[in-house]
């Protein structure tokens, strides 16, 4: 039973619920005040004074001493009491941010920490909060000073946590001192910058990023070393500029991140695409790497997913596609998911982290992308009819869900998903309007490499 449930009904009668007699006293309070007839030996179950017993107390147990406080049922004590909560703790939060004291703001932090109460939640209104307010030096003191260790926190909330302050970033203009300052804060750098890799702000602030630690000398470990030169390579390419090779088979990578490692891959492969050299031994690589971590397959791939887009590279795609096939065919095999009916291979794929699901959207592009280029092909009579892909391009197309995208990638994959609308319909007045919508996200990312001919020749 709710915790604050069973203060409540204690508050009420004076006493705590702790043997028989108490039971007994509750049971002949709850007939007398409401007509309801609760055994003493129900209320000892939902108190958890049994130790014998497993038994939670049912929803009309629930419904009874929720009543006995005041409430039509269950589910509005619920609602009610966490919305007054909520309330509260939102104009406490706005208390804090009005009087700006550095002591204070730690103190409740660090209490929500403690308690583990909507510390994310706190955490992202406050620091965001002071982000818009440009008191950059307040949360970097804070942030130093605090007693929370975010690496205790599971993948998800971290990534709520990068997603709440990243956004926040992109609305403000740093200082180069105050960008210097946050890159200096092991925080930001693995909570914020690692984790909201933002593709809609190069040609803005995290496009400095790069040029900035290399100019103040800030040093870091090798993995977030090799993620902020990855970046920046990734940012040459939308710039239109050539790029060497990163010799990626001789980097340690084995502490890296499995998204890291793809991240470092799709540069590889971009760079040998530029110089015509052949990338299998990348591939090689990550299918060996995949190999041994099957539950780690849409980490491994998400980035050469953007590399294959960017690049057009039709059978790189394929490559991606047969490897998450690859997943689910041995998934099956060792019992350990079944197959649903209908639907894509992908969307049965076993995923561990809720972040993957948003993960998959790429997948779904990737598909439409890879089945467009082959029914072209064989209109055309360049390629005779294969499975590898299915053609089902309306069904894909329902698969497809705006709302998963990943905020820092939204814009970036909506530029290709203009793009391969723009070949989906026949309508002309519609085929303009994607055209629209594709210059409008061209002008906003102002990245050389989209112009109209991009989108024209995609497919040639």
């Amino acid at each position: 039973m709710n915790r604050k449930l069973k203060l409540k009904i204690e508050k009420k009668i004076g006493r705590q619920i702790l043997k028989r007699g108490d039971c007994q006293y509750l049971s002949d309070r709850i007939l007398d005040e409401n007509n309801n007839t609760l055994s003493y030996n129900t209320i000892r179950r939902a108190f958890n004074l049994d130790s014998n017993s497993n038994v939670k107390a049912s929803k009309s147990t629930l419904n009874i001493l929720s009543e006995f406080v005041g409430y039509k049922s269950y589910d509005e004590y619920n609602i009610q009491s966490n919305w007054n909560y909520l309330w509260a703790y939102k104009i406490k939060i706005c208390g804090l941010i009005n009087r700006m004291d550095e002591d204070e703001l730690i103190y409740e932090l660090n209490l929500a920490y403690s308690k583990n109460e909507n510390f994310s939640v706190s955490f992202v209104t406050v620091i965001r909060e002071l982000l818009l307010l440009k008191e950059i030096r307040l949360l970097n003191n804070i942030i130093l000073k605090s007693n929370f260790v975010l690496e205790d926190f599971n993948y998800s909330e971290l990534v709520f946590i990068g997603n709440g302050l990243g956004s926040s970033l992109r609305k403000i203009n740093l200082k180069n001192d105050e960008l210097i300052l946050l890159l200096n804060n092991k925080f930001f750098i693995d909570f914020v910058f690692k984790i909201f890799v933002d593709y809609s702000s190069l040609s803005s602030y995290y496009g400095l990023l790069y040029s900035t630690i290399k100019k103040n000398k800030i040093k870091y470990l090798p993995y977030q070393n090799f993620f902020f030169l990855s970046v920046d390579k990734f940012k040459d390419l939308l710039f239109n500029k050539k790029i060497k090779l990163i010799k990626y088979l001789e980097i340690d990578k084995k502490s890296f991140h499995p998204i890291l490692i793809g991240r470092l891959a799709s540069i590889e492969i971009a760079a040998c695409k530029q110089m015509n050299i052949n990338y299998d031994y990348v591939l090689n690589d990550l299918s060996t790497l995949i190999n041994l971590s099957i539950k780690d397959t849409v980490d491994y791939l998400y980035e050469i997913k953007t590399i294959s887009l960017l690049t057009k590279d039709f059978p790189l795609m394929e490559w991606i596609l047969s490897q998450e096939k690859n997943n689910l065919t041995k998934n099956i095999l060792n019992n350990q998911i079944i197959s649903k009916n209908g639907g894509f291979w992908y969307d049965d794929l076993l995923l561990e982290k809720e972040y993957q699901i948003a993960h998959l959207q790429y997948s779904h592009i990737i598909h439409l992308f890879l089945a467009i280029h082959t029914k072209m092909n064989i209109k055309n009579e360049i390629l005779p009819p294969d499975d590898k892909v299915d053609f089902n391009i309306e069904l894909i197309l329902k698969g497809i869900d705006k709302e998963k995208w990943v905020m820092s990638y939204y814009s970036y994959l909506d530029l290709f998903f203009q793009i391969v609308n723009y070949y989906i319909v026949k309508d002309k007045r519609k085929k303009n309007n994607f055209l629209m919508n594709y210059n409008t996200i061209c002008t906003d990312l102002n990245y050389p490499i989209f112009d109209e001919n991009y989108l024209k020749n995609y497919f040639d």
